[in-house]
C-alpha cells in the first residue's frame, strides 16, 4: 500500500487557541471546498510504498454488538522490512492515509447529482472540476455500471473516468441536477482512526505496527457546508449507525 503521513490543512484549519474562537470557531473546521486540501481537512505528504498484510477487510454492514454498523474498516500488519528506507524508520500515527494498490467495487455504488459544483451556492466556492466533470471518492479504476433516477443507463462511452477522482462526461449524460448512480472498481483509501499497535519481539526487534485503517468516505462522513462548527464530530469518533 502506499502511506502517506497526514498533516491539517494549513489553509481551512488551525489549533491556534486564539485563532479558533474567530468566525464562530469555522477556521478549526474544514472546508469541503478547499482548493488546498479538496475538502479532506488534512494534506498528505511523503508518500512510499509498504508492504504488509491485510486483513479483516469489512464490506459488508453487518452490525457489531455494540450497536454500531462500522462498515469500511481494515486492519494492515506493515512488515519489518517496511521501517527502514533511505529517510530512516517509518512512523505511522493517526490520520495518516493508506492507498491501495489493487482495485475493489464501491459498495454499493456513488450517488451523484450531475454537475452540482456548478449549481446554487456552490458557484460562489472554489470548486475544483470543468463543467462535464462530477467528483468521486476515489481514484477509479473500472465502470461497472451507471443508471440515472429515470432509468436511462450509460456505458464507459459515455464518460471517462479519470485521470483523478472524477467522472468526466464525453457523450450522452444526465442533465444537469439529475440524480445517478455509479458503481465502480476504486483504488480505497483508508484512514487511520486508531492509535497503531507497536510489536516488538523477545530481542526487542521492531516488528512493524498493527494499523487500524477506515475507508475515506466513512472516516469523512456527515461534512456539508451547512453544518455548523458544533454539528461537526471529531474524525475519531464518527460511526454510521
Amino acid at each position: 500500500m502506499v502511506h502517506e503521513m497526514g498533516l491539517k490543512c494549513p489553509k481551512c484549519r488551525t489549533s491556534d487557541p486564539a485563532a479558533n474562537q474567530l468566525r464562530d470557531g469555522k477556521s478549526q473546521t474544514r472546508g469541503p471546498n478547499c482548493a488546498n486540501c479538496r475538502g479532506d481537512g488534512y494534506i498528505y505528504r511523503g508518500a512510499i510504498v509498504v508492504r504488509g498484510l491485510a486483513t479483516s477487510i469489512r464490506q459488508q454492514k453487518n452490525v457489531h454488538d455494540v450497536g454500531y454498523a462500522q462498515q469500511g474498516d481494515m486492519q494492515f500488519s506493515i512488515g519489518p522490512e517496511s521501517l527502514s528506507c533511505e529517510t530512516g524508520a517509518r512512523r505511522v500515527s493517526m490520520s495518516d492515509k493508506f492507498t491501495a494498490t489493487w482495485d475493489q467495487p464501491l459498495d454499493e455504488g456513488q450517488g451523484i447529482v450531475r454537475g452540482a459544483h456548478t449549481m446554487g451556492d456552490n458557484l460562489r466556492l472554489k470548486n475544483q472540476g470543468e463543467a462535464n466533470e462530477d467528483r468521486l471518492w476515489y481514484e477509479p479504476g473500472e465502470a461497472l455500471f451507471c443508471e440515472d433516477e429515470n432509468g436511462e443507463t450509460y456505458t464507459p462511452g459515455d464518460f471517462n473516468l479519470g485521470p483523478g477522482r472524477v467522472i468526466s462526461w464525453v457523450g450522452r449524460q444526465p442533465m444537469v441536477g439529475v440524480k445517478y448512480v455509479l458503481k465502480y472498481t476504486a483504488y480505497f483509501e483508508w484512514i487511520v482512526w486508531a492509535p497503531p499497535q507497536e510489536r516488538h519481539d523477545r530481542d526487542n526487534r521492531n516488528l512493524g505496527p498493527l494499523v487500524f485503517l477506515r475507508k475515506r468516505h466513512v472516516a469523512f462522513i456527515n461534512d456539508s457546508v451547512n453544518i455548523s462548527a458544533s454539528d461537526r464530530i471529531p474524525i475519531g469518533s464518527r460511526v454510521s449507525c
